[in-house]
C-alpha cells in the first residue's frame, strides 16, 4: 500500500487539516468494515472511528511518519473498542458487548 506516504503524514504532524482529511477519507471504509464486523453495530462503529481520528488529530505532533500508520490506526481502533467495555457497568450489557467481540474472534 503506497498511501499514506511519509509526505502526507508529515503534513498531518504539521497541522495540515487537508492532509488529515485525505488520510481519514482513505482509511474510513477499511476502519468502518473492521469496527462493524467486531461490533455488529454501524452507529457504534462510526462513533469509534470518530473518536480514534479525533485522538489522532489531537496527538498529531507525536505521530511518527516512518511507522506503519495502518497498523497504528487499527491498533487504536481495537483498543477503543475494548475500552468501550468500561462504559458498561451493568453486567448484562457488558456480557452482550463481550459476546459481540468473541463472536468476531470465532469467525
Amino acid at each position: 500500500m503506497t498511501f499514506p506516504n511519509q509526505q502526507i503524514l508529515h503534513q498531518v504532524t504539521q497541522g495540515d487539516e487537508a492532509a488529515f482529511t485525505q488520510l481519514r477519507s482513505y482509511f474510513h471504509i477499511p476502519a468502518f468494515k473492521f469496527c462493524s464486523v467486531i461490533l455488529k453495530d454501524e452507529k457504534e462503529a462510526e462513533l469509534i472511528i470518530q473518536d480514534v481520528f479525533a485522538k489522532i488529530w489531537e496527538e498529531r505532533f507525536q505521530l511518527k511518519t516512518d511507522d506503519n500508520f495502518q497498523s497504528y490506526l487499527f491498533m487504536n481502533l481495537k483498543n477503543q473498542i475494548f475500552g468501550q467495555m468500561k462504559k458498561y457497568t451493568d453486567p448484562t450489557a457488558r456480557m452482550q458487548y463481550l459476546e459481540k467481540i468473541h463472536s468476531f474472534k470465532e469467525n
